[in-house]
């Protein structure tokens, strides 16, 4: 079948990521914004990764389960894979990935919670794109599979806050020589990144609705740098038990989109580690999942992390709870000293999307007594699964948690601990 082709195809599956599965006269191909069960007219695109893609030119005929979007650019911005479907069946999609992922470690014993289809939240942390067009320079995200940046009024899934910045950038700013904006909006305040090959001048803007910002600028090398003095530094507040902790975190340290959910995944973690008093948290970023359950029990923490920004944070965070803590720059995809990781009440797993097979293959020698892991993705989770099991530990509880609606993304949690 050749690039460009015009064809009909049906849609049959959602697959992880948010692409659909279709069915052309006989060949699988994958398509953007599609709904199972759509009579599409196709457009090929040829392959792409070893795969058949093609464009969706008209829907024939509609599937029951499509729906209109609330976004203006749905289907040519590549912000979000899920905008035809409605949020209970993105919730009963999401499940189903975890579920399939994770069947041939889950037994008739495993507890399992699914996606909630819960009120809508939104996003706190955004990457928008310098672009232009005949209006002018402007912010948005890229178009799927390009680098094009689709121009937008007002992204739907996004804080009001964070939507009120991109204006006022764009409004204010000389974008010449930017080229994208990171913005991450905490709880007292918003970092703004400005990633450009020069310095850029900064407007004179230090509040956005009553909400501080603190301005930096990261160069080709990497390196982020503030705009303005005294630098701020804003806070995450997450759940400790019957108690709140504040959480310092800097331009350049990684935090979950979505704040409600943040904090569903810091309380279930809660809940199902009980009281410890020792952790490990291997992939510990600045200890935003560890340092609320040792603050909120008592325990003392030992954790790893490449991004060595991310470990000055955590240290920095556990001395402001007063919580008791070791934690240390260590490339956890190589070799690294275990000692101290041995032995823990709780080993909490929280690895990139590469997953964290190398670790799992090593639960012989670490031998903690429960093991929390959180994919967020259900592939390489999956494969990790299969390994802990392997090592002698049994799938207690698996849940699927939504941190990203409408986008092709779910996070997978699940609790182990060993056989007896």
């Amino acid at each position: 079948m050749s690039s460009e082709e015009r064809c009909v195809g049906t849609a049959e599956k959602l697959l992880p990521g948010g692409e659909t599965l279709v069915r052309v006269d006989g060949l699988s191909v994958l398509v953007n914004d599609a709904v199972p069960g759509d009579l599409l007219q196709l457009n090929m695109q040829g392959k792409r990764r070893g795969v058949l893609r093609a464009d969706i030119e008209s829907v024939i005929e509609a599937s029951g389960q499509r729906v209109e979007s609330a976004c203006s650019v749905a289907g040519s911005c590549g912000g979000c894979a899920l905008q035809f479907i409605s949020r209970e069946q993105q919730a009963a999609e999401k499940s189903s990935w975890v579920r399939d992922a994770f069947s041939r470690v889950v037994d008739e014993d495993t507890a399992w919670i699914p996606v909630d289809a819960i009120e809508q939240y939104y996003r706190r942390r955004v990457r928008w794109f310098v672009a232009q067009d005949e209006q002018g320079c402007f912010l948005g995200f890229y178009a799927p599979a390009t680098h094009q940046a689709v121009r937008h009024q007002s992204c739907m899934v996004v804080t009001a806050e964070l939507n009120a910045m991109r204006l006022l950038i764009e409004q204010q700013f000389d974008l010449d020589g930017i080229a994208s904006v990171q913005a991450v909006q905490l709880d007292d305040g918003m970092h703004v990144v400005l990633e450009a090959d020069h310095r850029p001048e900064v407007a004179s803007v230090d509040c956005l609705d009553g909400l501080p910002l603190q301005w930096w600028w990261r160069d080709e090398n990497h390196i982020t740098r503030p705009l303005q003095k005294p630098v701020h530094y804003f806070h995450d507040v997450l759940p400790a038990a019957s108690h709140s902790v504040h959480l310092r975190v800097g331009p350049d340290d990684f935090v979950q989109g979505q704040r409600e959910g943040n904090q569903a995944l810091i309380r279930q973690i809660q809940e199902w580690a009980g009281p410890v008093q020792r952790i490990a948290d291997l992939f510990c970023g600045i200890g935003n999942l560890s340092l609320p359950l040792a603050a909120a029990t008592g325990a003392e923490v030992f954790g790893a992390e490449l991004n060595a920004a991310s470990v000055r944070a955590a240290l920095i965070n556990a001395k402001s709870l007063d919580v008791k803590s070791q934690f240390v720059v260590a490339n956890l995809f190589e070799i690294f000293d275990h000692e101290p990781y041995i032995g823990a009440d709780v080993l909490i797993l929280d690895p990139p999307r590469r997953g964290a097979k190398r670790l799992c293959n090593q639960m012989g020698r670490l031998l903690p007594k429960k093991i929390i892991m959180v994919s967020c993705d259900v592939a390489s989770g999956a494969r990790d699964a299969a390994i802990l099991k392997e090592q002698g530990y049994r799938l207690n509880v698996l849940r699927g948690l939504d941190l990203f609606p409408f986008a092709g993304h779910v996070e997978a949690m699940s609790l182990w601990e060993k056989r007896p």
